[in-house]
């Protein structure tokens, strides 16, 4: 048997090696919180050229992402400056171009392409029990205006749009994240 004072000592060296959190946890955030910040230049870029009906939408998430980053929350922030980023990029991809003239090949691959952004949006989504009605207006709207610009062979915003829901269905809605901003309309303009 160890005599006690040196087992102390030796638990005493093992407890000041190892790190009081997960360092794998720690890469992650700050990763969570460099693509946040990496997403709000884009968007703060994006809506200084844009003068869009997306602008409602795109200020009430950024407005979310900077309360998830006081929160602690990097990758619901990341991931709400991503849905604005691909709001943006599908507003003004509406506002440069009409309908674009594709291969069967590649109407093909973006028809999957948005079948899988719509699908897992979809069941990102609904793993999520509760949603603010903000949140909830702007996803719908981006599903919906990612299909009607699909029919009507909007290609760049459409993917734009449901790469937008896609972002927005990853969001955990914490107790601080939950912003309302009562039954104000937010309505996204597509092709």
């Amino acid at each position: 048997m160890p005599h006690p004072k040196k087992a102390a000592k030796k638990a005493a060296k093992k407890a000041a090696k190892k790190p009081a959190g997960h360092p794998h946890d720690k890469h992650h955030e700050a990763n969570d919180l460099r693509r946040a910040y990496e997403h709000l230049g884009r968007v703060a870029v994006l809506r200084q050229t844009s003068q869009s009906s997306a602008t409602d939408a795109v200020a009430e998430l950024t407005a979310l992402a900077q309360r998830a980053i006081k929160d602690g929350h990097s990758k619901d922030a990341a991931d709400l400056l991503r849905a604005s980023e691909h709001l943006c990029f599908a507003v003004s991809a509406g506002e440069l171009s009409g309908a674009v003239s594709v291969s069967a090949g590649l109407k093909e691959a973006i028809t999957e392409q948005l079948d899988e952004l719509t699908q897992r949006a979809d069941e990102h989504w609904e793993e999520e029990e509760q949603h603010t009605s903000s949140l909830t207006v702007i996803y719908q709207n981006s599903r919906n205006s990612a299909v009607k610009a699909f029919k009507a062979r909007a290609y760049h915003q459409a993917l734009e749009f449901a790469r937008a829901a896609e972002a927005l269905a990853h969001v955990k809605e914490h107790g601080p994240l939950k912003l309302e901003r009562g039954a104000k309309k937010l309505q996204l303009k597509s092709a």
